[in-house]
């Protein structure tokens, strides 16, 4: 009997080691793109020589309800309808005409309800759905936390409006100030649909969510001077900055006030602490004309998707500025170049601009990611590139390592990297370039994309956030 267990056993010892030399060949063959993606992205990332350490991450923190969009506005009777973009929502028809606008698109999106009672209704009816999910939210928060998940023992500062519920889902090391905690949570609503999803005569092109919120203490951004009062004693190597586009519901008036308090704030910073802002949809022109114009000057980094690099360029006259009202899909590779290019040259730091603290802006959305820098300024920039395109399909599939058979390469097989270039045939053995373009540096990264998301909410947040931990800040780049 004993011979005959020892033969078993030197067997399944044999065939699990013929299994592990030789899987990633048949996984290869089945998927080879994917798994030659997968492989030279291990070999490109790696961590930074000197890291980030002390982080302060603020202002805006929530709860997300994250919901199946098109059953939740079928168990609130909303029919399928035309698609308008609302600025701001007043009723369910406002609700289900935008979101049919940017499901129809494929982009994400963001609005703020201007009636506490119809958007209680709408939670309530969120609360009813078997398949409510809760968790944390607010890209500051999601921010947050994926950076204390990648690396536990940086020490974190979290201002925001916490309360009760969100307190005990965040990570205890969480240094919280007194004054951050609020008595009620407040809620945001996640619709997130599926691709090829199909609304009346609409569908998703992509997978991606809707996001909408009646939120006061977001909204009026008021722990903004908790946030900047609190900088000092804990002496941070680095800022996350988040929030700004809740202000959009607000006054002409109001924001600009609220905006002024940023830009006051950021500029008593020393000039060699780095400062991450970021952006989230928004639909206001002239909000986002004065962000660009007032705030990202004294910030040193920038992170942004699609539809805020397309409206940012709309709102203030940069190159491809209608794309992002003809656009249906994913962006062209040389448009997003060049508006990235754009935003460094007019709003960053140059030779003829020194006071300008913006050296980076990172871009990234379903298919692609692009990382401009000026050069000198940040080190280990293909490193984060890849990390962030990485991040984004496993949070995606929700897996701690890309299984290539459950991603798919989605970018064109031919591309230009920027107006002017030849067109570049995709080398799948070296997925990450970079290149330089009037004295900027960028580089780029397809995303494996993930087949069947199971949560899309806070992927930017994360590889931004990813992206940034694993760049490499230059504070002497200028002297």
């Amino acid at each position: 009997m004993f011979p005959k267990t020892l033969s078993v056993a030197l067997v399944v010892i044999f065939l699990a080691v013929l299994y592990s030399k030789w899987f990633p060949t048949v996984v290869e063959v089945i998927n080879p793109t994917e798994t030659r993606i997968v492989i030279a992205w291990q070999k490109i990332i790696k961590p930074p020589t000197k890291k980030f350490q002390r982080l302060v991450v603020g202002c805006n923190s929530n709860l997300d309800y994250i919901v199946p969009g098109t059953k939740l506005l079928q168990s609130l009777n909303v029919e399928p309808g035309d698609k308008t973009n609302h600025e701001t929502l007043h009723s369910l028809d406002h609700l289900q005409q935008t979101f049919s606008h940017f499901f129809s698109k494929g982009a994400a999106a963001e609005r703020s309800f201007m009636d506490k009672d119809v958007f209680r209704q709408i939670t309530n009816a969120a609360e009813k759905l078997d398949d409510l999910q809760v968790y944390i939210g607010g890209n500051a928060a999601l921010m947050a936390t994926k950076i204390l998940e990648m690396f536990p023992d940086v020490k974190i500062q979290y201002i925001g409006p916490v309360g009760p519920k969100l307190k005990e889902l965040f990570p205890e090391s969480f240094t919280i100030p007194e004054s951050s905690h609020i008595p009620h949570d407040e809620i945001h609503l996640i619709m997130e649909y599926k691709v090829d999803e199909t609304w009346g005569s609409h569908t998703a092109p992509v997978a991606t969510r809707f996001i909408t919120s009646y939120d006061e203490s977001n909204s009026k951004a008021t722990m903004l001077e908790t946030f900047f009062e609190n900088l000092e004693n804990f002496s941070p190597d680095i800022i996350l900055l988040s929030g700004l586009h809740m202000l959009e519901g607000q006054s002409d008036e109001f924001f600009s006030q609220r905006l002024a308090v940023v830009k006051e704030g950021l500029k008593t910073l020393p000039i060699t602490l780095p400062v991450h802002l970021e952006l989230a949809s928004m639909a206001h022109k002239d909000f986002v004309k004065k962000i660009l114009e007032e705030v990202a000057p004294h910030i040193s980094s920038l992170g942004l998707n699609e539809q805020e690099l397309s409206f940012s360029s709309h709102a203030a006259d940069g190159p491809h500025k209608n794309d992002f009202q003809e656009r249906e899909g994913q962006p062209e590779i040389h448009k997003v170049t060049d508006m990235v290019l754009w935003i460094l040259k007019t709003f960053g730091y140059s030779e003829d601009n020194q006071e300008s603290k913006l050296t980076r802006v990172h871009f990234h959305s379903l298919t692609f990611h692009i990382i401009g820098t000026v050069k000198g300024a940040w080190h280990n920039s293909k490193e984060a590139v890849a990390a962030g395109t990485r991040t984004a399909g496993e949070q995606a599939c929700d897996m701690k390592t890309i299984q290539p058979e459950k991603v798919k390469l989605r970018i064109p097989r031919t591309f230009k990297r920027f107006t002017g270039d030849e067109d570049r045939e995709f080398d799948e053995f070296n997925p990450v370039l970079s290149w330089e373009l009037e004295g900027y540096k960028f580089v780029f990264s397809p995303v494996l994309v993930c087949n069947h998301p199971l949560r899309t909410v806070g992927l930017g947040d994360a590889i931004s956030s990813t992206g940034l931990m694993y760049s490499e800040y230059n504070p002497d780049f200028s002297s």
